[in-house]
């Protein structure tokens, strides 16, 4: 079972075979930026905007 049905069968949808191809087809090119996003190594990259409850005239 791929990952569309597995989907399907958990949201409790019908989709027709046709359905589901252009479904796949259309989310393809996301998943595979999402997997290039989750092949890199992020350990040493800090999150571009760190929330801080210290007013930065109060920062050091």
């Amino acid at each position: 079972m791929n990952e569309l049905e597995m989907l399907v069968e958990a949201l409790g949808i019908q989709l027709e075979k046709e359905r589901r191809s252009a479904v796949l087809a259309a989310f393809q090119p996301m998943a595979q930026e999402i997997a290039k996003l989750r092949s890199l190594d992020l350990t040493d990259v800090h999150p571009a905007v760190v929330f801080s409850p210290v007013p930065a005239s109060q920062q050091g």
